[in-house]
C-alpha cells in the first residue's frame, strides 16, 4: 500500500510540474502566431513592394536590386543593415551597422562595429529569420526582413530586445559573392 501512494504521489507531482510547462508553451505558440498574423498585416499596407513570404518569414523589397545575381544558401552577401523591435513597423532600434542610423536613434556604436558586415546566408550562422529572409536578394537591393520571435531570439532576451521579440530588420545589400 504505501508504494502504490507513493508512486501516486509521483504522479501527481509530474502531473503538476509539467501542466505549468504545457500552458507556457502554449502561450507563446499563440504570441507568435499573433506576431505574425501582425506583421501580415503591416506588410499588406506597404504598397508598390515586393514581397516573399517564405516559412513565417517575410521580406519586403523596398528598393529593387540591380545586380542579377540571387543570393543562394552558402552564399557571401555584404551587408548593412539596421536591427528594429517589430512594433506594427519599425519599433525601438536595437543594433545598426549604419552610423547615420545609430547618431539618430541616440545609440552609442564603437566605431569598429560601423561598417558593412559580411554574413553567409542559409548555413545557420545567423538568427534563422535573417538565413531565410536573405535568400534571393541582389546586390543593390534594400529590403525589410521580418518575422516573429519563432524565427528570432524566442524565449531568451539579448541586449535590449525583450524575449519573445518580434523583428524587423533593415538590410541595404552592398554585395553578393558567390560561394
Amino acid at each position: 500500500m504505501k508504494i502504490k501512494n507513493m508512486r501516486l504521489t509521483l504522479l501527481i507531482a509530474l502531473i503538476l510540474f509539467f501542466i505549468p510547462l504545457s500552458c507556457a508553451k502554449e502561450e507563446q505558440l499563440n504570441l507568435m502566431s499573433q506576431q505574425e498574423s501582425a506583421i501580415d498585416k503591416y506588410v499588406n499596407t506597404l504598397t508598390n513592394s515586393g514581397v516573399v513570404v517564405e516559412d513565417g518569414v517575410w521580406r519586403v523589397v523596398m528598393e529593387e536590386g540591380s545586380g542579377t545575381t540571387e543570393a543562394v544558401a552558402g552564399d557571401s552577401l555584404l551587408i548593412n543593415y539596421a536591427a528594429y523591435i517589430f512594433n506594427s513597423g519599425k519599433g525601438d532600434l536595437y543594433d545598426t551597422n549604419v552610423k547615420s542610423v545609430a547618431n539618430e536613434a541616440g545609440l552609442e556604436m564603437d566605431f569598429d562595429l560601423l561598417q558593412p558586415r559580411w554574413v553567409v546566408v542559409g548555413k545557420g550562422k545567423l538568427l534563422t529569420g535573417m538565413d531565410r529572409g536573405l535568400i534571393s536578394v541582389k546586390k543593390g537591393e534594400r529590403c525589410y526582413v521580418i518575422f516573429s520571435a519563432r524565427h528570432g531570439f524566442g524565449n531568451t532576451q539579448i541586449g535590449l530586445v525583450p524575449k519573445m521579440s518580434p523583428l524587423l530588420i533593415e538590410v541595404w545589400v552592398v554585395d553578393v559573392k558567390k560561394n
